[in-house]
Parts: structure tokens; sequence; C-alpha cells
């Protein structure tokens, strides 16, 4: 099958070409800059630009059976309203009336937990909660899922929670930055909180499953290494990859009350059952959490020193 990635060039972007090419697909990479692109695929690349309303997709999609479209902004947090749904909700339409225009038949659209809440009870939620979307990207992504709805696609919505995996960016490094530096007792001994996390591979492999089985079109599934972690496992598991000790002090909630949203994100749960994603597709992943997170600790830790990129496939 020829398939269309959008963002191809990103952390998930690039396990998934691996995957679609493994797999005996075609894949074609759409990408804003050639230069953030592995040489070997570059002979697959369309250069697209920036997403939006105006896009032109007629290069990219010629030929395409089926897209995955991955492409979103990369520091959400700082953007305005206007700029997310330039982006994610009215390029994400023009993207999938493209697709339909080019006689694409499937379209797998990387969303978020944060299009269905970024707080969740200790025991989690699945698909049929209503969702609640807590600042402005979860709530673009949201509005980009509804969007798809009526285009005539395949659509099918993945909503993957923290990704994590070898060379991982973003919050992980500067966890492990901070904890490969920090004291041996640390306020951080947390358990009354469940936050669940997804490696790399297992989301391309859960992404690959969204593609090609039929039972999942017209589906919205969360996908999660099948087990949520308090923050003092979380810590504990970092701590043990990297072969430190430390102390983790219990906090108590009106402690981390104090610390405002930091206190909330680090003391309360963001848990999600996928059973759905396991029961309709029989996927199930492919890289166990533990070994995952060792491994991803270790190679991350690296480039720290060096300034490689341990996850480049």
């Amino acid at each position: 099958m020829k398939v269309l990635v959008t963002g191809a060039s990103g952390y998930v972007g690039r396990a998934i070409l691996r995957d679609l090419e493994a797999g005996g697909h075609d894949p074609v990479a759409a990408i804003r800059d050639p230069a953030g692109l592995a040489p070997r695929w570059r002979d697959r690349a369309v250069t697209v630009g920036d997403l939006g309303p105006l896009t032109e997709w007629s290069a990219a999609l010629a030929g395409v059976e089926a897209v995955i479209h991955l492409s979103s902004p990369s520091a959400p947090g700082g953007l305005s309203d206007e700029t997310l749904d330039g982006s994610i909700v009215n390029g994400t339409k023009r993207l999938a009336e493209a697709a339909v225009a080019a006689g694409a038949r499937r379209f797998v659209f990387m969303s978020s937990v944060k299009a269905a809440g970024e707080t969740t009870p200790f025991s989690g939620i699945d698909e049929t909660a209503a969702p609640a979307p807590g600042d402005s990207y979860g709530r673009a992504k949201l509005a980009a899922e509804r969007a798809l709805a009526d285009t005539g696609l395949e659509v099918v919505i993945l909503r993957p929670p923290p990704v994590y995996g070898p060379g991982s960016g973003g919050n992980l490094r500067r966890i492990i930055d901070f904890l490969r530096r920090a004291p041996a007792v640390l306020p951080l001994g947390i358990s009354g909180n469940r936050r669940s996390f997804l490696h790399r591979d297992n989301l391309a492999s859960a992404t690959l499953a969204c593609l090609e089985r039929p039972e999942a079109a017209g589906r919205t599934f969360f996908a999660t290494d099948g087990e949520a972690l308090s923050t003092g496992a979380l810590t504990r598991r970092i701590l043990d990859a990297l072969g430190r000790r430390a102390l983790l002090l219990p906090v108590p909630a009106r402690g981390l009350a104090l610390l405002g949203d930091t206190g909330r994100r680090l003391g309360g749960s963001c848990a999600f059952d996928d059973t759905a994603l396991r029961r309709t597709l029989g996927w199930k992943p492919v890289v166990d959490p533990q070994a995952g997170m060792l491994e991803a600790v270790r190679q991350t830790a690296d480039p720290l020193l060096t300034g490689g990129d341990g996850g480049q496939p």
C-alpha cells in the first residue's frame, strides 16, 4: 500500500517509516524541511512546508491509498489559539479534502490523550468518557477529530499518551538530566496516582494496526504500554536505569497543591484504558515497558554528554 506520512521526519514519524517499509508498504514522507530527514528516505520525500488551510498536497498524494497524519506543532504550549486552529484543525481538514480528491481511502489521525483530558480518575478512562480537554492544544486536537467525521474517508483516530524511547527529547530528557544530578534524597515518593506512557515502537506498531485492519475504520483508540505508573514508580525506574540510588520521600497532597500546575502534574492521574484497541485489532505492545524504559533512559542519557541523537533509525 502506498502511504503518505506527514511529520515523517519527526521522532515518531521515523519509526513509522521504518515499520511501513518492513511491512511491505510504500511510504511517502511529507516534510517541512528536507534537512530533517535521514538521507535514506529523501528519494521518497515531498516537501510541503508548514501545515495549514492552504497547503498544497497534490504532489504528495499522487497514487496514495492511505494517509498517516502525524504533523503537529512541535511546541504547542507557546502558540496562540488561532495558530493552533490554523495548523491542527484547518490544516487537517485541508489534508483530508485533498486525500478524498486523490482517491485515498484510509486516514489515520494521530491525535493525543489531551483531546480527552489531562486529568483522569485513579482508575483511568476509556474512549467512552466525555472529552474534557484542558488546554488549547487538546481542544484543537478534539476539533480536528470531529472535523474528520464527515469526510467520507475511513478515519481512524489514535490518542497516545506521552511517548518515550531511545533518544527521547522533551520532558523525558529533562527528567533524566535532573535525576542524573539530583541529591540522594528527593521529595518524589508519590504513589497515589497513575500515569500512562507509550514506547515509540509500540506507537508505531499500533499505528500500523490502525492502518491495516478493516475493523479500525471509524474508531477512536487510546494506545498505552499496558501499565500506568505512579510518579514515584517512574522516578525509581529512571533512577535504576541510570544506576543511581536515592531516597524518595512521600509528599502529602497539601504540599503538592502549593506547587500549582507542577504539583497537579506530579500528583495527579492521567491514565487511559486501551482495551478497545487490543480487543478490536488484536494489538499488543511489541516492546516490554520495563525493558523499553531501561533502554530509552540509557540511550537518551548518552546524547546529553555527546550531543548525538540516540533515536535516529
